[in-house]
């Protein structure tokens, strides 16, 4: 089923919300620097949008305001991009190694417990956050340590 644009972002929204940026993830998975990239993003890119505008404004003139609009319009689409990736990623199905490393998991978790609240019988990113996610609030990060890597 394909999702529209709108619902892409709006699921990269939610996956930004959902996925622990946590040291131990960095190495295994690139959601951690695309999410950090697009927050830095958010703050930046809006001021660096407008400045282009006005230099480019001040200094070539009235006859440039529709390419210091293009560039500023681009600069701020920026976020979006990486929106529209952290979407695409959560809606994607887990591969077969990481399917057997999201079981572990849920059975660690169930065993500790914890009752798990985004199980599926095929899993997506977006459930491997939820599981992730979970076990980093209701155990203590030495779960993720002792033998899940």
């Amino acid at each position: 089923m394909k999702k529209s644009l709108i619902e892409t972002i709006q699921n990269g929204r939610e996956y930004i919300t959902e996925w622990p940026v946590k040291p131990e993830l960095y190495g295994l998975f690139p959601e951690c620097r695309v999410i950090k990239a697009t927050q830095f993003s958010l703050l930046i890119l809006p001021l660096l949008a407008v400045i282009s505008f006005t230099l480019q404004f001040v200094w070539l003139g009235e006859q440039f305001i529709p390419q210091a609009l293009a560039t500023s319009l681009l600069i701020l689409s920026m976020p979006i991009q990486g929106y529209i990736w952290l979407g695409n990623r959560a809606n994607q199905t887990l591969p077969l190694s990481l399917l057997t490393w999201y079981k572990e998991l849920e059975t660690k978790l169930a065993v500790e417990g914890v009752q798990v609240k985004c199980a599926q019988a095929k899993p997506r990113y977006f459930e491997l956050a939820c599981l992730l996610n979970q076990g980093y609030k209701k155990l203590d990060s030495v779960f993720m340590r002792k033998d899940a890597f």
